[in-house]
């Protein structure tokens, strides 16, 4: 039967896509998310509501896979950063904090409670109705939160932060240049980025590996065996620092 689930689940990625990617992409987006294949999992994708909990508080994540594709539910990777981040609060606290590819926007949530100075959450425009809605419902009403659109390919980051976070950005690879000029225009000259990943192919080794370290520091700080997910911290290379 897995088979069937998989073939449900390569149409709705590549309809909910479409609209975004070149025909030619498809099959790549398709390949991308194989992993996540089987009924427990597309039941999840399905259902309305996730219900999440870290560090003793329960968050209740509104999702919409036929609406939003991926940008529409929870990922593992959104999970393993958000924990993350939860038991160590010292990395955002006091510091200006920018979200890539939000989806639910679950890091970000989490962020807003350890004394965050602003958080700027973007991810693509049709994304954004329902990332508002979950973290209207979910985050600290506190915190300075700010949510925009931000195009990889066209948009410039509105200002410099200290700290990057990003959960499974690393799927399709004709998002990778855009993605590397955007962590080098979007941080500050000592800014940290924390780098979620669910390493699947050989495209996604090569990036971490290669492409990454050409123009970064990286360092793989945390392995979460729960989901077979890594996190990386990454910190501009020293020539890259003043640009």
């Amino acid at each position: 039967m897995n088979w069937i689930f998989l073939l449900l689940l390569c149409v709705n990625i590549n309809s909910a896509l479409i609209y975004t990617m070149a025909d030619t992409y498809r099959q790549e987006h398709c390949s991308a998310l194989v992993p996540y294949v089987g009924p427990m999992i597309l039941r999840e994708f399905l259902s309305d509501y996730r219900n999440v909990t870290i560090s003793g508080r329960t968050f209740r994540l509104r999702q919409n896979w036929q609406q939003n594709g991926v940008a529409g539910v929870i990922w593992d990777s959104g999970i393993a950063l958000a924990r993350y981040i939860s038991e160590h609060p010292e990395l955002v606290a006091n510091r200006t904090v920018l979200e890539l590819g939000a989806g639910l926007g679950l890091p970000s949530i989490i962020s807003s409670y350890q004394d965050t100075k602003l958080i700027h959450i973007t991810d693509k425009a049709s994304a954004l109705d329902l990332l508002e809605e979950n973290i209207r419902q979910n985050a600290n009403n506190d915190c300075d939160i700010k949510i925009f659109a931000l195009d990889w390919n066209v948009d410039q980051p509105p200002q410099k932060y200290q700290v990057i976070l990003g959960a499974d950005l690393i799927y399709i690879g004709i998002t990778f240049e855009p993605l590397l000029k955007l962590f080098r225009d979007a941080s500050d000259h000592d800014a940290v980025i924390y780098l979620s990943s669910k390493i699947r192919y050989q495209r996604d080794q090569d990036f971490h590996s290669q492409f990454l370290r050409e123009q970064f520091d990286v360092r793989e700080i945390f392995y979460e065996t729960e989901f077979a997910v890594n996190i990386f911290e990454i910190k501009k290379l020293t020539h890259y620092c003043n640009t």
